[in-house]
């Protein structure tokens, strides 16, 4: 994975490390939130480090391999983006839309599921992984319209974990917090009603929530 080739006068602006990590996170796609929650930092500490000029954070080394970066490069601007001697494997996770997948489960996967569009990670994941292009605003403010969000297929999920589910009845996706109540799952979201999955009518999980870009990365 590499970024558009910077000139020299780009370059040259890139002198501290809030202004080449907010370089990298407007060239990768990287969506704020996520990478604050991978971290474990605060997004307001996130926001701190992108906006105020740093020169030094604790966070460097962290940060650099989060973004498989040449520490030196973010830390003092020496050397390349990458570190040659580093091999960095990347993975694609095929893009959907919401309607693609709801034909695919309307039609009992009968329906054929392909797509063009590809966002790139360099977590290998070991099951079955899909992306959605979000196009409303059902999930903000944590996954904002023409975000990726990936989804991973799980046979179980975490208390409250995010969701990508199939909801047979009214034929729709949905992204929603899981929550396992006396037997039943239940399905809930800011300002909607709780929903029970209903898997005898055909119902499915898609999958749990991995990680979300705001766009593809370039290769």
């Amino acid at each position: 994975m590499t970024l558009n080739i910077m000139d020299k006068n780009e370059e040259e602006n890139l002198d501290n490390i809030s202004k080449r990590l907010k370089y990298l996170v407007e060239s990768l796609g990287v969506k704020q939130s996520h990478m604050a929650e991978k971290l474990g930092l605060s997004p307001s500490g996130l926001h701190y480090i992108l906006n105020n000029d740093v020169k030094f954070s604790k966070n460097t080394k962290k940060i650099a391999e989060y973004l498989n970066v040449n520490e030196d490069w973010l830390l003092k601007g020496e050397g390349a983006i990458y570190d040659e001697a580093r091999s960095i494997k990347v993975y694609d996770i095929p893009i959907y839309y919401p309607d693609q997948l709801k034909l695919y489960y309307y039609s009992n996967k009968k329906e054929p599921l392909n797509t063009r569009d590809f966002m790139l990670t360099s977590t290998i994941y070991r099951n079955k992984i899909i992306a959605v292009h979000i196009i409303d605003q059902q999930f903000s403010p944590k996954f904002e319209i023409h975000d990726h969000v990936a989804f991973e297929e799980a046979s179980h999920f975490r208390e409250n974990e995010i969701l990508l589910v199939y909801l047979a009845q009214t034929n729709n996706v949905v992204i929603k917090h899981g929550v396992n109540l006396s037997g039943d799952i239940i399905l809930s979201s800011n300002n909607t009603s709780p929903i029970k999955l209903q898997s005898k009518a055909g119902d499915v999980i898609i999958g749990a929530y991995r990680e979300c870009h705001k766009k593809v990365a370039e290769i």
